[in-house]
């Protein structure tokens, strides 16, 4: 058996999880979306910091929230869609379920996938293990043992063999997904893309500058500069080193580490602006677009925010390969991350919106 969806696509790369879902919104609505929307709209200003001692992973830095469920769970209610992740034991109840959601003309997304079995990625295929990727299927073909599925980094529809399609549905990252896991999707949304920043950025605001706990927003940060300067001493060289490690490996575009951290001597593919290099284009492009002068003055404040993780980054680079050491500068630049994040925040809310700190 055979089927195949008429899906238009529109190529926005590094933002998996999101691509598919911004296809079908726009499909519905023919709103022109800026690069990287949704995943800015449910990623940017989640900021949190936790210390987990009895983890192997002591500290935790997040300056965005890059959880599939969760930002999915965010922004669902937001733009006006439902969705339900399922997942299978085996590959082929999970390919059942995905064929069943074509034959009822709804494409679906699979994932994650791990990007070492794709095989129209030369660079990745058979190469290197990137276990964080999404598509989105639309149609498969029983008779080819294939599934087509259109990719956030590609234009054309993309072919995917059963038995690839297989091996790269067997991985699981926590906080992402489990092997052999399908997002079915419905999309009922009629708003359009500037109602939904607005509520989106206006939740973001709150939880940045009125956070639940102490662990998030304006009050994470806190406690993140005031813990830095003793990180070296409470944690061993190698749970400070790794804690590194993560750390930067969450700033890039795509969760991966500059390239001399792998020994490769060449520039690095993905910028490393910690989520602030997103959301800048986001609000330049709604504030031209619907002349907000708020939106476009936070977005070059946030601009500034990439700046300074690039810095953080290269802080670390260097730390990491023994070429010096200049992590005292971390609790000047973390504060300088707060300020930065405070002042975007504070441009943008309205007293309807946010009731301060």
């Amino acid at each position: 058996m055979k089927q195949m969806l008429n899906i238009s696509h529109r190529v926005d790369d590094y933002v998996c999880m999101w691509n598919g879902i911004e296809d079908l919104y726009i499909r519905d609505t023919h709103e022109n979306l800026p690069p990287k929307f949704f995943f800015s709209l449910a990623s940017f200003g989640s900021f949190c910091y936790m210390k987990t001692n009895h983890s192997e992973l002591k500290r935790m830095v997040a300056l965005g929230d890059g959880r599939t469920k969760q930002m999915y769970a965010f922004l669902a209610p937001i733009v006006g869609f439902d969705f339900k992740h399922h997942e299978f034991k085996t590959f082929k109840k999970a390919l059942t379920r995905a064929k069943a959601e074509i034959n009822d003309g709804f494409p679906c997304i699979l994932g994650a996938l791990d990007m070492y079995y794709l095989q129209y990625y030369p660079k990745l295929y058979h190469g290197k293990s990137i276990p964080f990727h999404y598509v989105m299927m639309i149609g498969y073909d029983d008779e080819a043992q294939c599934v087509y599925i259109n990719d956030c980094g590609k234009k054309e529809t993309q072919v995917l063999a059963y038995d690839e399609l297989r091996l790269a549905w067997d991985c699981s990252y926590p906080g992402l997904s489990k092997p052999n896991t399908v997002c079915t999707i419905r999309m009922r949304s009629m708003r359009d893309k500037y109602e939904i920043a607005k509520e989106a950025l206006s939740k973001k605001c709150d939880l940045f500058l009125n956070p639940p706990v102490g662990f998030i927003g304006y009050r994470g940060l806190d406690k993140l500069i005031k813990d830095l300067p003793n990180w070296k001493t409470e944690l061993s060289k190698e749970d400070y080193n790794n804690l590194l490690f993560n750390m930067v490996q969450f700033f890039g575009t795509v969760p991966t580490v500059p390239n001399a951290l792998q020994g490769i001597n060449e520039e690095d593919d993905v910028e490393f602006g910690g989520g602030f290099d997103k959301i800048s284009v986001v609000l330049e492009a709604l504030g031209e677009e619907y002349k907000d002068l708020k939106m476009m003055k936070a977005s070059g404040t946030f601009s500034e925010g990439a700046i300074i993780i690039s810095r953080i980054k290269d802080i670390i680079v260097e730390y990491l390969t023994d070429q010096g050491d200049r992590t005292n500068e971390f609790p000047m630049l973390f504060t300088d991350i707060q300020q930065i994040m405070k002042k975007g925040f504070e441009i943008l809310r309205t007293e309807s919106d946010c009731n301060g700190i």
